[in-house]
């Protein structure tokens, strides 16, 4: 092979060695300490800002199968750190933590009541800034607490809280539409867009008859405090402004078309007393804004459909003719509640969780123009009608009730 080839070829060898220098900024799984929720208080100190952070024990949540922990070891770490802001606070961990923090498995990003009122937008810049957290964390109010106190709370059936929490609310969202689904990602849209305020989920703590503080535990025999995760937390713009209960929030779901399943309790027909469990199978929602006489109104439609899941007391609908169309109508009546009272609660707080703003200017954006700068004075005085279509399916594998001999 002539020289000059072979020069060619060391001098390629060299260029391709140099720019495969590898991962440059590689990070070995053993270096890192994994958050799988975060919390966000006002700290102590004047002007600072506290985060409390859930991060993975992986020695303990293998139940010591490799020597190094045991079953009684919780298998997580509650730390907090603080700064004048969210990134330096993070920083400051590394003076309690031996291994860097890593955010790409955070799950929740807790916000204290007492915080959130006072507006959570600088808050929120790093976690969405940063490539690392991810944007679709849910954001979570703790309704009475501090954002600390509530990731003191553990489960019963989960060694991780996070695990835990998780499965409550894709049971609550798909069992029963009572949870106000807010991801990071979605409630900065909304902070961003006009005629639309955003909702977060709300949580609150269940005390147990003991102290609950529990860092420094390496073992417990019970658990000081559990949590409870339904309804939603209302904002506006930026700052808490109160809450929707469970029905108010199915109300808004009811609106949104984010209703999947729960259960609907009507009166019996002929006997108030007694009561009738529905289950829904799937249900549609949505609403248009229009001008009418230079005011705006929204009209709400909602149909759902459901089966009889039980019955209290003997009833045979074969030989009740109108007894089924009526427990249709008293469904529909308890939807149109729902919706209602989630309207009025979100008009009593002045703050347009559904966007009644935001599909008027997609709609009509000259009438928009006119209405943006005081839709604040305006949508507590929206007027809301209701439509809605309720179909009963099936009643089960039976059709009546049992009946007792007498």
């Amino acid at each position: 092979m002539p020289v000059k080839s072979m020069l060619k070829i060391v001098v390629l060898v060299l260029l391709i060695g140099i720019t495969m220098t590898g991962c440059w900024n590689r990070r070995e799984i053993e270096t890192l300490g994994f958050v799988m929720a975060v919390g966000i208080d006002q700290a102590r100190e004047g002007g600072k800002i506290q985060l409390t952070v859930h991060v993975a024990k992986p020695f303990a949540v293998g139940g010591g199968a490799d020597g190094k922990g045991t079953m009684e070891e919780k298998p997580f770490w509650v730390v907090s750190s603080t700064g004048y802001t969210v990134f330096e606070a993070v920083r400051n961990f590394l003076s309690q933590s031996p291994r860097r923090l890593f955010w790409g498995h955070n799950r929740f990003i807790l916000i204290g009541e007492e915080f959130a009122r006072k507006g959570v937008q600088d808050v929120l810049d790093t976690f969405v800034r940063d490539g690392e957290p991810r944007q679709r964390a849910w954001v979570v109010v703790a309704k009475g607490a501090r954002a600390s106190d509530l990731l003191q709370a553990e489960f019963e059936l989960e060694r991780m809280p996070s695990q835990a929490a998780m499965g409550i609310i894709q049971g609550s969202r798909t069992g029963l539409s009572t949870i106000g689904k807010s991801m990071l990602i979605d409630f900065i849209q909304k902070l961003e867009g006009e005629g639309i305020d955003p909702i977060a989920t709300r949580a609150e703590i269940v005390p147990r008859p003991q102290k609950f503080d529990i860092r420094g535990e390496l073992k417990r025999e019970k658990i000081g405090a559990s949590a409870r995760i339904t309804g939603a937390a209302v904002f506006k713009d930026d700052k808490l402004v109160g809450w929707l209960n469970k029905p108010e929030t199915r109300g808004f779901n009811w609106v949104m078309g984010k209703v999947r399943s729960g259960i609907i309790v009507i009166k019996k027909p002929g006997e108030e007393d007694r009561f009738i469990g529905l289950e829904i199978l799937r249900a549609k929602g949505g609403f248009k804004p229009e001008i009418k006489d230079g005011r705006v109104s929204v009209t709400v439609r909602v149909e759902a459909e459901a089966n009889v899941g039980d019955i209290q007391g003997f009833l045979d609908p074969l030989k009740s003719p109108g007894v089924w169309a009526s427990m249709e109508r008293r469904m529909a009546t308890v939807i149109r509640n729902e919706v209602m009272a989630a309207v009025a609660k979100a008009q009593e707080l002045d703050s347009d969780i559904f966007g009644f703003g935001a599909e008027l200017n997609r709609r009509n954006p000259k009438k928009w123009a006119e209405l943006k700068d005081r839709w604040d004075e305006e949508f507590p005085h929206v007027d809301v009608q209701v439509e809605v279509k309720a179909k009963l399916r099936r009643s089960g594998l039976v059709i009546r009730s049992t009946r007792i001999k007498r």
